[in-house]
């Protein structure tokens, strides 16, 4: 079972030899028993009608978000460059850093936490800005960790690095922001500031809670296909691990 991105499995996966392993429990879509960090379904007709954000509650929550973007991050050298993003659209937006790499990647002493003077702990900060930067350490295949699935759950905006990513794994399209949908920083930044500034702009991103909703507890079947592939004797095997899990997966910085 592997979690993290190729380039978080260590050296140790590049001994294993070949035909070692029957079958793959990731992430990837690919994978014999698929195991995201999240999802989304679609509703059905009565959770729409007993089961959705209204526009007073989303009116009520905007009002609070003040603030710009926000980021929790402890990992401050990937091999995404997460940090180089950060810090370049920290030129044109404000970005609340918060974590250990706060002090390297704060843009302005405003935005660093001996700076605040209310909403300071982390359920104020999540409730007082409208986006989550969502860089991931890895830009690889499938790989959408969990942090983008909590907080679009806690009414932020997940900031993305690739749209493709994210549509491939069936997230609604407007739910999020993706850094490649412009042609710069400034671009980003400039339509974040609107954002910031219009309540039925920033609104428009939550639409798709009325179709699709994510579930607060992870039920994947991952597992239980796998007792059924037992009970039933079905057998695979998987060639080379290493070709299968990095080669070609991720794109590099």
């Amino acid at each position: 079972m592997l979690m993290e991105s190729p380039y978080h499995t260590g050296n140790a996966i590049l001994k294993v030899p070949p035909h070692y392993f029957n079958a793959t429990i990731t992430y990837r879509r690919d994978s014999r028993y698929f195991h995201p960090y999240g999802y989304f379904v679609q509703r059905t007709g009565e959770e729409k009608a007993n089961d959705v954000i209204t526009n007073e509650q989303l009116l009520a929550g905007v009002k609070r978000k003040k603030r710009g973007s926000l980021i929790f991050v402890s990992n401050c050298k990937t091999p995404s460059k997460r940090e180089d993003l950060i810090k370049e659209l920290g030129r044109f937006t404000p970005i609340t850093v918060r974590g250990a790499c706060e002090s390297w990647l704060s843009v302005g002493e405003e935005t660093r936490s001996y700076s605040c003077k209310e909403d300071c702990d982390e359920e104020s900060l999540i409730a007082t800005h409208r986006f989550y930067i969502s860089f991931e350490n890895s830009i690889c295949n499938d790989y959408i960790t969990e942090k983008f699935f909590m907080r679009i759950s806690q009414m932020l905006i997940p900031i993305v690095v690739k749209r493709r990513i994210y549509e491939d794994a069936g997230i609604p399209w407007g739910s999020f922001i993706a850094l490649d949908d412009f042609g710069s920083m400034k671009e980003l930044g400039d339509r974040l500031r609107v954002l910031q500034a219009n309540d039925t702009e920033y609104l428009k991103y939550f639409e798709w809670t009325t179709h699709f909703r994510k579930p607060a507890a992870y039920k994947g079947d991952a597992l239980c296909k796998l007792c059924e592939d037992i009970y039933h004797k079905n057998e695979f095997h998987i060639d080379d691990i290493v070709t299968y899990y990095k080669d070609g997966q991720c794109q590099e910085s």
